[in-house]
């Protein structure tokens, strides 16, 4: 396994395909995922604001994180996106990228990691992901993308020892 943070131009494919595979996300949803990752090609991580990493096997992406300075705070961060391809969850990759996330936002001097996510059924995993890895739900916003479909928000307290 190895991870990277520059992108390349033929991320695009393979993170469409690791969003692809999961089954969680809407096209639209997809298509905002591409749009940071273009953002981040045409100007860069620090221009953009949009920061990523690539897990690989053999060169091959099968997971990514992307995270950005929260505009107008002094020391919090949105986790964009965090995904790992369907046929590697379960093998620490996840907690793997998140790590990376969160020492390279420290670093930042960020103190907080924000996370929104969908409360439907079908991301309960990705609730109990966030909770293990030490995150506090925060707030949850009633029929926020839809009827029934609440944003729960998490966050990831970044200590400063």
């Amino acid at each position: 396994m190895q991870f990277r943070s520059r992108l390349k131009k033929t991320d695009q494919d393979f993170i469409k395909e690791i969003l692809d595979s999961s089954g969680f996300f809407y096209d639209y949803e997809i298509e905002i995922a591409i749009e940071l990752l273009q953002e981040n090609l045409a100007k860069g991580a620090e221009k953009s604001g949009y920061f990523f990493t690539i897990a690989e096997i053999d060169h091959i992406p099968v997971g990514y994180t992307c995270y950005g300075k929260t505009p107008g705070t002094i020391d919090s961060f949105d986790l964009y996106w965090i995904a790992v391809h369907q046929e590697y969850r379960g093998k620490g990759i996840g907690n793997r990228l998140m790590d990376l996330a969160v020492n390279d936002i420290a670093k930042r001097q960020g103190q907080n990691i924000w996370i929104e996510t969908s409360s439907r059924e079908l991301y309960k995993p990705t609730h109990l992901f966030y909770i293990k890895y030490g995150c506090e739900k925060i707030a949850e916003l009633p029929d926020f993308y839809g009827p029934g479909d609440h944003k729960i928000i998490f966050r990831k307290k970044i200590s400063s020892t």
